[in-house]
């Protein structure tokens, strides 16, 4: 495990978007899916190199309450279309309290740190630098706590898988994150003042 310093990682940002984001967009085209690479110097015996250390894809949703969500899955990642649900579906509140006068919606489909440099909260660090650059208007993040589906190499032992994804809900509970229902868990970012 190699330990890093939080203030020296680099972040690439990657958004492709067609027009100008805004209510009258197309819903399926309204979310900002956002791909992260972050990387950070490494020691080397010929001198420092940077390397890749993880990446996450995020979606904001600006404006989220004020549109129909279930329109905007259309051509959404699969993490994005099961968050829609669950927030349409299972906790409407969150939408009503959080988003309703038009705050933004951000779902976390994915966020990895390769094995070598997971340890000392770097998974905190790279949240919380998504959030405070792309994220700074959201109110809510979703976030789905659960192993992501590694296909061949996804352990075959139910009670590890479990292991797994209950080490993940307390990772990311400790960050701040609270239940939602089943692996949803939610951060409650910025709270729009009445």
């Amino acid at each position: 495990m190699t330990v890093i310093d939080p203030e020296s990682l680099f972040f690439e940002y990657k958004l492709r978007y067609r027009g100008i984001p805004g209510l009258d967009h197309d819903p399926v085209d309204y979310p900002l899916r956002w791909e992260v690479a972050v990387s950070c110097r490494v020691p080397t015996p010929g001198g420092d190199e940077e390397r890749q250390l993880g990446s996450a894809v995020v979606q904001v949703v600006p404006k989220a309450g004020m549109i129909n969500l279930f329109l905007t899955t259309g051509k959404a990642d699969q993490e994005m279309a099961k968050a829609v649900e669950m927030l349409a579906v299972d906790r409407p509140d969150l939408i009503r309290e959080y988003l309703q006068d038009g705050g933004d919606l951000m779902i976390v489909s994915s966020l990895e740190i390769f094995p070598e440099y997971r340890g000392g909260r770097t998974g905190y660090s790279v949240l919380n630098a998504i959030v405070e650059t792309v994220g700074r208007s959201v109110n809510l993040v979703v976030v789905h706590a659960a192993p992501a589906d590694a296909g061949e190499s996804a352990p075959e032992d139910p009670d590890e898988y479990q292991q797994a994804k209950s080490a993940l809900r307390e990772y990311w509970k400790d960050f701040g994150f609270e239940d939602a229902t089943g692996d949803y868990l939610v951060f409650f970012h910025k709270k729009i003042l009445a």
